[in-house]
């Protein structure tokens, strides 16, 4: 209602001219007004009523080249692009004309563009204001075209022409033409946002339809990746470590994980964890040896704003961002006394306490840990408290070395080079025998860990043929493992084993190296000289 009062305010004005006169108003300009009037409001009505802009454009259109008795109308919208570029839209040709199509030419707009009035035009062919512009034989003789303003901006323009046999537009028709794209301008800028908003409600919901997807498959091969049968190992000792880990994700009492560094403790708290009633909820993983007492407390509990110097905001700790799901503390035996105390309480009662905070928050989660060390080797020292290692170890999960498990390491050692393809975009990854035998015979202080950057280390350095052969494994592995090598299969005088492990090098560095003699001298730290003088002595060939 309010709309269509707006409009008919505005509407009203050369009717309410006509009244005040000091005479007698004319009859037939009184006529006249009304007929404007009516002729507006019904177009407004119909415009009011629509909703989509190509119907409002097309609505507009068709009345105006029905009231003015125009050839051909055209409503054009300035692009995307700027005021410059206007796209033709919605075009209306009378049935009866044969006329070729108008398109407004770029002197036309740009007039109505820079003044932002209606630019009236009664013979194109000598109007000053356009020379040279063509009427194309008489069919656009007479132009009308109006601007469409939306707050000082030009959002579309108006156009009509008249070919010569019409003559030009009077003043009753430029002023409804006039009035009818000033004020259908607000009602077709309305519907072009509520068509732009909801593309981009399209696009968001086919977005947000992608993430929730992604997000299911992501889930899923997250389930996949640390489910128990996808981790590598089938050593009776790793047999026992997984079977003990799927009997104790069922529920929700603590776990103590132990075993070397590097063994993979936190991939198996991990499999736990997704294979737990709690598998949707936050994984959080807490290295506790990392951090002073008072950083590691405000990481794990959190701290209020102006606890202590430096914190300036409000910080959730670590157990509220796993609350329903998992935290793991790795090398627990790190922790500070007051640290352990806090632990202590939330296993006993859930509660925890952030820095500087005067009430206690509580919180839902399964504590997992892990430890290198002898916890009660520590406990005897003082520095571990019983208590809490009595919480902890409900169920504990001891991970066997590397060295323990010699058998997984060739399953190991493919499984890593699968994982590099991936990550160093090779087309091929493999590895000789011989430098399997000599990963297998290693002692692998580093365990798993180690092992993983030692492929990582070769397959970087080897040759294009992506073949990690002995010559790619690092000094400190060949040495070690020469040496062992050394002790069951050389005797004698410390001079011929010398000799023997010297030529064993040599023989294993030309095979690696197809036999060519500059690349193994360079990989055996000697000339081309003095690797020839080599062979000679011990007799070696380079085929």
């Amino acid at each position: 209602m309010k709309r269509e009062a707006y409009f008919k305010v505005r509407i009203y004005a050369p009717l309410l001219e006509l009244c005040s006169m000091p005479d007698k108003p004319d009859i037939k300009n009184l006529e006249d007004a009304l007929n404007e009037l009516s002729t507006i409001n019904k177009v407004m009505e119909r415009v009011c009523q629509a909703r989509e802009t190509n119907h409002i454009m097309s609505i507009i259109i068709d009345e105006l080249v029905n009231f003015t008795g125009a050839s051909q109308g055209v409503v054009n919208l300035v692009s995307s692009r700027g005021e410059s570029s206007l796209e033709t839209v919605v075009r209306k040709v009378r049935p009866d004309s044969d006329d070729i199509p108008y398109k407004v030419d770029t002197l036309l707009s740009g007039w109505v563009l820079k003044y932002k009035r209606t630019l009236k035009v009664d013979d194109l062919d000598t109007d000053n204001r356009f020379p040279g512009l063509p009427s194309e034989g008489g069919c656009f003789k007479s132009i009308l075209c109006c601007p469409m303003v939306v707050r000082g901006e030009i959002i579309g323009l108006t156009s009509l022409v008249r070919d010569k046999t019409a003559g030009p537009f009077d003043e009753s028709q430029c002023r409804v033409a006039g009035i009818v794209a000033s004020q259908s301008a607000q009602i077709l800028k309305n519907a072009l946002l509520l068509k732009e908003l909801a593309g981009k409600n399209e696009l968001l919901e086919l977005s947000q339809k992608k993430l929730r997807d992604e997000n299911l498959r992501l889930q899923s091969e997250l389930d996949t990746s640390f489910a128990f049968e996808n981790v590598v190992g089938k050593s009776v000792a790793m047999r026992q470590v997984l079977t003990l880990a799927s009997k104790v994700s069922g529920n929700d009492s603590p776990v103590l994980i132990t075993g070397p560094t590097g063994s993979g403790k936190e991939l198996i708290a991990r499999a736990v964890h997704y294979h737990s009633n709690r598998r949707h909820k936050p994984f959080v993983v807490k290295n506790c040896g990392v951090k002073t007492e008072s950083l590691l407390e405000s990481e794990l509990f959190g701290h209020v704003k102006g606890a202590f110097t430096g914190a300036d905001r409000t910080k959730s700790g670590l157990f509220r961002e796993a609350d329903g799901g998992t935290i793991f503390l790795d090398e627990i035996a790190d922790a500070p006394q007051s640290t352990q105390i806090a632990i202590l309480r939330v296993l006993e009662t859930g509660e925890i306490k952030p820095i500087g905070a005067s009430k206690t928050e509580f919180v839902n989660i399964r504590i997992i840990s892990a430890t290198n060390r002898n916890l009660r080797e520590e406990i005897s020292k003082g520095s571990f408290r019983e208590d809490l290692f009595y919480r902890l170890n409900t169920f504990t999960i001891e991970l066997p070395s590397l060295s323990e498990r010699r058998d997984d390491i060739p399953l190991l050692v493919h499984h890593f080079l699968k994982k590099l393809k991936i990550k160093l975009g090779c087309n091929d990854l493999s590895i000789t025998p011989e430098a399997l035998e000599a990963l297998c015979k290693y002692s692998w202080p580093g365990n798993v860990r180690q092992l993983e950057h030692e492929l990582e280390r070769a397959a970087v350095i080897s040759e294009a043929d992506g073949v990690i052969g002995l010559i790619d494994l690092s000094p400190d592995l060949l040495g070690a493992s020469t040496s062992e090598a050394g002790a069951s299969r050389y005797g004698g005088q410390l001079k011929n084993v010398v000799e023997k492990v010297e030529c064993d090098l040599i023989k294993s560095a030309l095979t690696e190296n197809n036999g060519n003699i500059q690349r193994t001298a360079k990989t055996l730290g000697l000339t081309r000289k003095g690797l020839k003088d080599k062979m000679a002595r011990y007799g070696i060939s380079s085929t």
